[in-house]
């Protein structure tokens, strides 16, 4: 049996008419002698149509509604007074207005409670505090233009940011971004993204949004783009004659080694003023872009000294062969002088990208590269042995000691016990033990020659292990392992501030 939202789908035409018909056969049978008491029907009814109903229902039933009040008690019924002829109309010309404005605060509830996605309540609250957390409505914001939105610039510990863009507002194939990783890193990403040779805009947001999470799974640069291959190739078109492609610079600076890891795909290399004020362009080869067939992702690793600038651009131009090579070669390095801010540093460089006759459509992303010292960051090397679980909790008590943290200490040092026996039973040498305090969080770090990945798992009653990386996890904001040539690290997060 139809529901009657269906017939009204089906039938609406139909339904008008039944109930135009009902409307006035009742008030012409009950309103005899020129009573208007049966006039509530005029007022009632567009209520409860902006109710149910969709603006544009409600709308006509109003207005029918209207138009059967005016024909029966101005012209239908005899003895109608010209005082509740006024009242009935005027109060059918009220109920449509009602009905309207009743009908237009119900879809925009409805379109806002849609927009607004509360944050799950196991969010994690690990990420770095320095940081800001955006708000839906931000970060949608920030996706779709492809950039940071003004006074939402993340500053992580490893760098101080600047952004910069010259464009004329409308979305643009590519986009710049800053994301804080674990033991105090950052990821910097520059991408674009093409179709048949066309920007393709669309493309923007899913591609970032899935780096990022790719970032979260803190691989290195060069498995992390092969990885957004394999996303790109499920957002290209069933199709095949579309030929969508990205380019992509990712590159992840490491503030306790001054280390950073670049890989490229068909992305023009960054630029790097030094402390001296020397500009120069990263050594990169430009791979071969996203997309195409086994693409050929180029890597490098370079030493940043602290104080210098990395520079980043992205743009969404055709890359014809003239701006490949005004954006792969140092002719706008030598264009970019020294500023004494990053943000004129931005303006900068995009004046000299300009002049070099490169595209107009462009952003430009400075990082100033800060560096940890021995007052942030505390590393020792451990036998493979049982008793150095032992020696690693002495060192970690006397280095939260000197940092003035000693109220941290029982659950760092719980945390480091774990993780280190783990290491011994399971890893193999050599071990290192780090210990690294950015703003407000303290990271535990244990460095092994294994490339083994440990599992959480919730140990039965009777077994008698399996609860190491249990304990971790309840007592840590975050946890996680990321891979390097040398071996792996099992990293843990928590904030002192929490414990009480």
């Amino acid at each position: 049996m139809a529901t009657p939202s269906l017939l009204l789908l089906r039938h609406p035409s139909a339904l008008l008419a039944v109930y135009l018909a009902a409307t006035c056969a009742l008030q012409l049978n009950a309103s005899a002698g020129g009573l208007v008491r049966w006039s509530d029907y005029s007022v009632l009814a567009p209520v409860m149509a902006a109710a149910l109903l969709p603006l544009r229902h409600t709308l006509i039933v109003g207005a029918a509604t209207l138009a059967t009040s005016v024909v029966i008690y101005g012209f239908a019924i005899p003895g109608v007074s010209e005082g509740g002829r006024t009242v009935v109309i005027a109060a059918a010309f009220l109920s449509l207005g009602m009905s309207l404005v009743i009908c237009r605060i119900r879809v925009r509830r409805i379109a806002r409670c849609a927009f607004a996605v509360p944050a799950p309540s196991g969010e994690r609250t690990g990420h770095m505090a320095s940081a800001p957390r955006q708000a839906p409505r931000d970060l949608c914001a920030s996706l779709l233009a492809g950039g940071p939105p003004a006074g939402r610039l993340p500053q992580p510990a490893a760098v101080e940011l600047a952004y910069g863009r010259a464009e004329n507002g409308t979305p643009q194939a590519h986009w710049l971004d800053a994301i804080p990783l674990p033991g105090a890193r950052v990821a910097l990403v520059a991408g674009s993204v093409t179709e048949d040779g066309e920007p393709a805009p669309t493309l923007v947001p899913e591609l970032r949004a899935a780096i990022r999470t790719l970032a979260d799974i803190d691989m290195q640069p060069d498995e992390t783009l092969s990885h957004l291959q394999d996303v790109l190739h499920r957002l290209q078109p069933d199709d095949a004659a579309h030929d969508v492609t990205a380019r992509c610079l990712y590159a992840v600076y490491d503030p306790v080694t001054a280390d950073c890891t670049l890989a490229c795909a068909g992305h023009p290399a960054p630029i790097v003023i030094n402390p001296e004020g020397v500009t120069i362009a990263v050594d990169l080869p430009a791979g071969t872009p996203l997309g195409r067939t086994r693409p050929h992702v180029a890597t490098a690793e370079i030493r940043l000294s602290k104080g210098s600038v990395l520079l980043l651009h992205a743009h969404s131009a055709k890359p014809t062969a003239s701006e490949t090579a005004t954006f792969g070669s140092t002719a706008p390095a030598r264009r970019i002088e020294p500023q004494s801010s990053l943000a004129a540093t931005c303006r900068t460089a995009l004046q000299a990208l300009a002049t070099e006759g490169g595209p107009r459509q462009l952003r430009v992303l400075a990082a100033r590269t800060r560096t940890l010292d021995t007052t942030t960051v505390a590393t020792w090397d451990l036998t493979a042995d049982p008793a150095a679980v032992s020696a690693a909790r002495k060192h970690v008590t006397a280095q939260l000691t000197a940092w003035d943290l000693a109220e941290a200490a029982p659950t760092t040092i719980l945390i480091v016990s774990e993780l280190v026996t783990n290491a011994i039973r399971h890893a193999q040498p050599p071990l290192h033990l780090r210990l690294i305090r950015c703003d407000t969080s303290l990271t535990c770090e244990v460095t092994d020659g294994s490339t083994t990945t440990p599992h959480l798992r919730r140990a039965r009653t009777l077994d008698e292990g399996g609860r190491g990386l249990f304990i971790v996890a309840q007592l840590t904001c975050r946890w996680g392992t990321r891979h390097h040539p040398q071996g792996k690290t099992i990293w843990a997060e928590h904030t002192p501030q929490h414990e009480a």
